[in-house]
Order: structure tokens, then sequence, then C-alpha cells
């Protein structure tokens, strides 16, 4: 069985907006309080929420901007420890360098003091030889 239904309209006035232009070319605008109301607050609304999307956008910007300068920062931290390493490796280097030529320079004390004793030694022979060769020549002589 079907039901009969009744739709209800609450609409009193067939036009809830009128508009009217004056004689200076201004539009006029009549409406009831609460449609005037629910504009304004879309209005209202909207100009808010534009007004949030520039600051939005500015803050994005100063946003943007930070990261590239972190991003600047980071390259430069980077390229700071490469030549902290590269530096690291050449002072390894220099203190590589100089154990070689302290090994060199007490292999050359040695060979020299080798050769000092052995110039000693030869001076102590010709000196004795100078002194003895005369002394036993006259000796065999006499």
């Amino acid at each position: 069985m079907v039901l009969p239904l009744h739709s209800q309209n609450t609409l009193t006035e067939e036009n809830r907006v009128k508009s009217f232009i004056n004689e200076k070319g201004d539009t006029m605008v009549i409406m009831a309080y609460e449609d005037a109301r629910i504009l304004l607050k879309d209005v209202l609304h909207y100009e808010y929420s534009d007004s949030l999307l520039t600051e939005y956008k500015v803050r994005d910007s100063l946003n943007s901007s930070t990261i590239e300068m972190q991003k600047d920062v980071l390259m430069k931290m980077g390229e700071e420890k490469l030549n902290l390493e590269q530096m690291n490796e050449n002072l390894n280097e220099v203190i590589i360098n100089k154990d070689k030529e302290i090994a060199f320079k007490d292999e050359t004390i040695k060979e020299q003091k080798k050769e000092i004793r052995k110039q000693k030694f030869l001076k102590i022979i010709g000196f004795s030889a100078a002194v003895v060769l005369p002394i036993l020549t006259l000796i065999l002589i006499l």
C-alpha cells in the first residue's frame, strides 16, 4: 500500500533576495537577516583563510630559505670533513717522513762513529809507528 506524502515548504516569499540599482549606479541588495548573517560568516571565514594563506606563504618561504641555508651548511661541513681528512693524511705522511729521517740520521751517526773509531785507531797506530820505527831503526843501526 502506498502512503501519500506531503512536502512542506517553509519559504513564504518566492524571492528572498531583492536587488536595486540606485541613481549613482550602486547595487543595493535586500535580504533577510539570517541569510545576510550566513553570507557574512562565509565572507569573514574566507577573509580569515586568505590572510592565513599569505602568512603560510611567508612562513613557507622562510622555511625554504632555512632549508637551503642548512643544506649549504651541511655541504660546507662535508667539505670541511674532507679537508680535515686530507690534512690528517698529510700529517701522517709527515710523521712517516720524520721517522725515516730519524732512522737515516741514526744510521749516519753509527757509520760516522765507526769511521771515527777507525780513524782514531789508525791515528794511534800511525803515531806509534812514527815513534817506534825511528827507535827500532836506531837500535838496528847501533
